[in-house]
């Protein structure tokens, strides 16, 4: 039987021996200099004349800028992954996995603006590097760039899979953009959440990335519509307990906060995790007004962070929450274990989602 440390370790070098192949294919997508032969194959023939020196330094280089700063790339792989274990090619779900990771990346960059974030991966935001102006517009162009090749039909999709991509990328562009709204509204104060709606948020936020990935492969793969849609509740439900993880981190685990670049950087945004939601259902009535009162402040203090840290530890919002991510992908698995038949693919699909709800950083 394998052990959590021995799928950590697995998945991490399963990740690591695909980096190249993904990292080679983000660069057709987004080059590190902008060409016109790129430009003109997403906008058009040049009208006029364009300057590519003015492009690459308003969108390029700040793009692979961050790009550079490292990731897990877990959800093109995960694209790889789903294509092979519906019957599919592995190479085929390649050619269009950049598609979320760019999307995600894109997200990163506008919440650091939204979040008043200091720093990514350990290096300054994007946007205190290259100005707010430059992080919003390049964030928006990560968004949309990546459809351009199905635009143009560059893989020659014939039209039921072109319109289907279609379809699941701007539902879940939506999708994505309308879980920032419930966080902002929460963070902001005024509004917190049940359990049940963080969980949604968690849903659209960050569910909806990993679902993206699940269901593109499967549309590479030639799935039928069970294994589709299986795939699609599979995805969002692992996303949701990759988010309940990352919150976990952010307060328990050095190495991940030194790499997010902020300790206690979620306290500092008046994050409603599900952690907080669980001190505030079962903490002291004292120990619930301190806690809201530092998170709607909104504090750059260490010490009123830790105080915050403090009271959450008291209660068990992490053990709570811990348990909760690893029951919701359990009960993932048993929906799309039914559909998939066996391979060495839905192997790796299933120690996969185990690795991101149990990972240290």
């Amino acid at each position: 039987m394998i052990s959590n440390e021995d799928t950590q370790l697995e998945i991490k070098a399963f990740l690591k021996k695909h980096l190249g192949e993904v990292e080679a294919e983000i660069e057709k997508y987004i080059p590190r200099e902008a060409t016109t032969e790129w430009i003109e194959s997403a906008l058009g023939k040049t009208v006029f004349e364009l300057d590519l020196e003015a492009y690459s330094a308003g969108a390029n280089k700040p793009i692979w800028d961050l790009l550079d700063r490292g990731g897990k790339r877990f959800r093109p792989i995960l694209t790889c992954i789903c294509a092979e274990a519906v019957g599919g090619k592995w190479e085929d779900g390649l050619k269009v996995a950049p598609m979320v990771e760019l999307i995600h990346n894109g997200t990163l960059m506008q919440d650091d603006v939204e979040d008043d974030s200091q720093a990514r991966r350990g290096q300054p935001c994007t946007h205190l590097k290259f100005g707010v102006d430059t992080a919003v517009n390049t964030g928006t162009i990560m968004y949309f760039w990546p459809m351009a090749k199905i635009v143009t039909n560059e893989f020659n999709l014939d039209d039921d899979k072109k319109l289907k991509i279609y379809g699941l990328y701007v539902r879940e562009m939506l999708r994505v953009c309308s879980g920032q709204v419930w966080d902002i509204a929460w963070h902001n104060g005024g509004f917190t959440p049940d359990e049940a709606q963080y969980l949604n948020m968690c849903l659209s936020k960050t569910g909806v990335l990993a679902k993206f990935a699940c269901q593109l492969g499967a549309i590479m793969g030639n799935s039928n519509e069970e294994q589709y849609d299986m795939l699609g509740k599979f995805g969002q439900i692992v996303g949701v307990g990759f988010q309940i993880q990352d919150d976990i981190l952010e307060l328990i685990e050095t190495d991940f906060k030194e790499r997010k670049g902020s300790v206690g950087g979620d306290i500092h945004e008046g994050k409603r995790t599900l952690i907080v939601i669980r001190t505030l259902e079962k903490g002291s009535e004292e120990d619930k007004k301190r806690l809201l009162e530092i998170l709607d402040s909104h504090t750059k203090k260490e010490e009123e962070i830790l105080e915050a840290i403090n009271i959450i530890n008291k209660y068990d919002g992490i053990d709570y929450s811990r348990k909760r991510a690893e029951e919701l992908v359990t009960g993932a698995w048993e929906g799309i274990n039914s559909v998939l038949p066996e391979s060495n693919a839905k192997t790796i699909l299933k120690k996969f989602a185990e690795y991101l709800v149990d990972r240290k950083i």
